[in-house]
């Protein structure tokens, strides 16, 4: 079994892993390689592999980039999924981001009728994002939208062919939509703010997708539907920003949007293909290569 940071380890060593990334960028301006910005996984200290912490899913990686089955309970770890940032703003568009990619796998799954795979996908805004951010909904003057993430969940459990549960569906995206606009618009079009975002959910993809893998098969359809759901509300933030990125700088704007359509391939539909169309260092490398592209976008 993982050994769990308690929370205060875990925010002392984000603290320091944000001090440490601060001053690298410092130092080594235009000496970036894609190897360093490659988002590597999690690492955890197992009793036996495949297992993953009992409060997240375990994203320890094989050397061959591949990540073993998660364990029990919420996507990374009993926070929520993804690390803080340091920025407020970027961590919480990026919460309500993540928000938004589960709940394109649940409608996709849903117009296919497949209303108890998408469940799940309905359950993780309220259950493991919600929390995270509500303070800061609070702090925003931002209405609540618990209950309407709450009445979706256990309306697609009682009765997911209710027409009601489309209505909810697009309520509680109309409600996310609302708390990202809480953010002035010329912030949420800008690169340096967008793209920290699109960074972030990147990341959390990749892991997510690592999580789906083992032995070169994907034997976690959840977490490879979340990883879809999350690259494809990221194309969605990128289409937003892209007109101001390509005018900062056109050569790395036209590198991000190549290497986002080129992630893009590993997830061909809602439903897993037999064999991974990516392997988990390929698409870790992808989110490297836009993130180096988008580095003279951010400052």
């Amino acid at each position: 079994m993982a050994k769990q940071l308690k929370p205060v380890q875990l925010f002392l060593a984000l603290g320091l892993a944000t001090s440490i990334m601060a001053c690298g960028n410092a130092s080594n301006e235009g000496g970036k390689s894609t190897e360093e910005l490659q988002p590597s996984p999690t690492e955890t200290t197992t009793e036996e592999d495949g297992e993953g912490d009992e409060g997240g899913e375990g994203h320890g990686g094989h050397e061959d980039g591949e990540g073993d089955e998660g364990g029990e309970g919420g996507e990374g770890g009993e926070g929520g999924e993804g690390a803080s940032s340091g920025n407020p703003d970027v961590d919480y568009m990026t919460s309500l981001g993540l928000m938004k990619g589960h709940l394109i796998a649940a409608q996709e799954l849903m117009e296919q009728g497949k209303y108890e795979e998408a469940q799940p996908h309905i359950g993780h805004p309220v259950d493991e994002l919600y929390g995270g951010i509500e303070p800061q909904l609070q702090e925003r003057k931002v209405g609540e939208f618990k209950s309407t993430l709450t009445q979706l969940n256990d309306l697609v459990k009682s009765a997911p062919k209710d027409p009601q549960v489309k209505q909810l569906h697009q309520e509680a995206q109309q409600k996310i939509d609302q708390a990202i606009a809480i953010i002035p618009e010329t912030e949420r079009q800008s690169p340096e703010l967008g793209l920290s975002v699109i960074n972030q959910m990147l990341r959390t993809a990749a892991e997510e997708y690592q999580a789906a893998i083992a032995n070169d098969k994907i034997v976690e359809a959840l977490e490879y539907q979340d990883s879809r759901g999350f690259v494809v509300y990221a194309q969605t933030l990128y289409e937003n920003i892209a007109p101001q990125a390509e005018q900062k700088s056109p050569e790395d704007a036209k590198k991000i949007k190549a290497k986002l359509d080129e992630l893009e391939k590993a997830w061909p539909s809602i439903e897993p293909p037999e064999k991974p169309v990516k392997t988990p260092s390929e698409v870790y490398g992808l989110v490297g290569e836009i993130e180096l592209a988008s580095s003279s976008l951010t400052r």
